[in-house]
């Protein structure tokens, strides 16, 4: 098949005029799905009625607007450049330097699946979200596309020069990309361990908010108050309301799990870890397919962590995060679970070499914070918690001040992983309390070093430490002071000192 010629304007796949229709009619019931609840209500009414013909009419309107959308969108190269120009009351142009570009991303929703396109995520340093996207293309069209990016990128990382050619012909390759090389893919054991290890009590949290404020729309559409009949059930049937309730808790708990599990399942099933030439590449998802990249050059942090119950799996979450604005960093980082140890070690030796032969000096924190914890999360809550059992004469409430001797070996817990690790060309930043987590940073990528100390702090002579990169930060507290001071200033040095360029 021959490559597309990206240097005329061209438009989408025609198929894209279903994505954009149904963008904005996703759009639409967000913003109105408390009146076509009340529609679904009362469909016999005439305002029911009336809300419908309303709905039927913006429909229409928003289809048309999709087709007009679609003719006035196109996309070419130019001058190193890919430009898109859109616009259908106002004209938009967006002009993306190849230079400027991270990552060239790919996702497929169900949609995308049943009409065979893909959507093209553009992402570049430091943008919010992506900086542009191209809803539906051909598959074989997109894998061009991309490919013509990353060339461009390979011969501009080999040349090392700023000449960038004038005609916007395509460059010559300056070497091809070595075949792909997979780390990890996730069977069907490996998912399901990574769904038993989940946090479950965040999804519990999730549901229990749901239901919260679906009491609330409730209550305010339909006058349906769940507090006050919950209320009058358990005050009239007070040994049916105790049964109902030791019989929720665990209910509670297993539907928690079996979200947690299919949540995992449709986020992660497939999942293929590669590495191609400089870049790393995650495949996944069951629903929404997507294919995110990182090249290795611009890989900001490190991180992986391991819970008391993926230590009895033996497997880590790890995540690879590139420059990205705070709110993103998630967002545009890899996200590999269920990665086994000589997994992670072959990760660290491609995207940190020389990490694991290295020998990092540790500094560990202050005992002051193990105090300062047990003060916070066990003597205020059980002293607050013990006045409420009096009180109220309440019997279980007094189990509650078991969070003191908790807090305290927590926080000894805390304080015996948590340390800094310093090499010439890294910082790991150690900690955990039940598990363990390890994020690294090259020195050379760091941006900012600052130190911090409450009242408190400079009472016991620490500080804490904070280290900036684009992909995010460490955050070290209760550093010995002139610990903290020595560390701002080695990585300050070190970085002053070393003249490798990462963007």
């Amino acid at each position: 098949m021959a490559t597309p010629d990206f240097y005329q304007p061209r438009r989408q796949s025609p198929k894209a005029v279903v994505l954009i229709l149904l963008k904005y009619v996703q759009i639409l019931v967000r913003q109105l799905w408390p009146v076509l609840l009340i529609v679904l209500i009362n469909q016999k009414s005439d305002k029911g009625m009336m809300i419908s013909g309303i709905a039927v009419a913006v429909l229409f309107i928003s289809l048309i607007y999709s087709l007009i959308a679609y003719t006035r969108y196109y996309f070419f190269i130019e001058n190193n450049e890919l430009c898109v120009r859109s616009g259908v009351f106002r004209k938009k142009i967006i002009n993306v330097p190849f230079d400027r570009i991270q990552s060239v991303d790919f996702r497929r929703n169900l949609v995308h699946q049943v009409l065979n396109v893909v959507s093209v995520n553009i992402d570049t340093a430091g943008s919010k979200g992506s900086e542009l996207e191209l809803d539906a293309i051909e598959i074989t069209e997109a894998e061009a596309l991309r490919d013509v990016i990353l060339a461009y990128k390979r011969t501009r990382a080999a040349q090392r020069d700023d000449a960038v050619p004038a005609d916007g012909a395509p460059p010559a390759i300056a070497e091809p990309a070595p075949p792909p090389e997979m780390i990890l893919t996730l069977s069907a054991t490996d998912l399901i361990k990574v769904g038993v290890s989940e946090n479950h009590l965040r999804t519990a949290a999730i549901i229990f908010a749901f239901f919260i404020g679906l009491a609330d729309d409730l209550d305010q559409l339909i006058g349906l108050d769940l507090y006050d009949e919950l209320e009058q059930t358990t005050t009239s049937m007070k040994l049916v309301g105790i049964l109902a309730a030791l019989f929720a808790i665990p209910f509670f708990i297993g539907v928690s799990f079996f979200i947690s599990l299919l949540r995992t399942v449709i986020r992660y099933y497939g999942l293929t870890f590669w590495r191609e030439g400089n870049r790393f590449k995650v495949v996944s998802g069951l629903i929404v397919r997507t294919e995110k990249t990182i090249q290795q050059q611009k890989i900001q942090r490190v991180r992986w962590v391991t819970s008391p119950v993926k230590q009895i799996f033996g497997i880590f979450q790890m995540n690879i995060y590139q420059a990205a604005s705070a709110d993103q960093s998630d967002d545009k980082s890899l996200e590999i679970p269920g990665c086994y140890q000589a997994q992670v070690d072959q990760t660290l030796d491609v995207a940190v070499p020389g990490f694991r032969e290295a020998v990092l000096t540790a500094h560990r924190i202050h005992p002051a914070y193990v105090r300062w914890m047990v003060f916070l999360f066990g003597f205020l809550p059980a002293v607050i918690l013990g006045l409420l059992a009096w009180l109220n004469d309440g019997f279980l409430q007094w189990g509650l001040v078991l969070v003191f001797p908790l807090a305290v070996w927590m926080g000894i817990l805390y304080q015996r992983k948590r340390r800094l690790r310093i090499h010439p060309d890294y910082l790991l930043s150690e900690g955990g309390i039940f598990g363990h987590s390890y994020k690294l940073v090259e020195i050379f990528k760091i941006q900012g070093v600052s130190l911090s100390s409450s009242p408190r702090q400079r009472r016991v002579g620490v500080c804490t430490l904070h280290v900036y990169t684009a992909g995010g930060g460490l955050t070290i507290p209760y550093l010995a002071e002139a610990t903290a001071r020595q560390a701002r200033d080695y990585i300050l040095y070190r970085v002053e000192k070393d003249r490798r360029a990462w963007m």
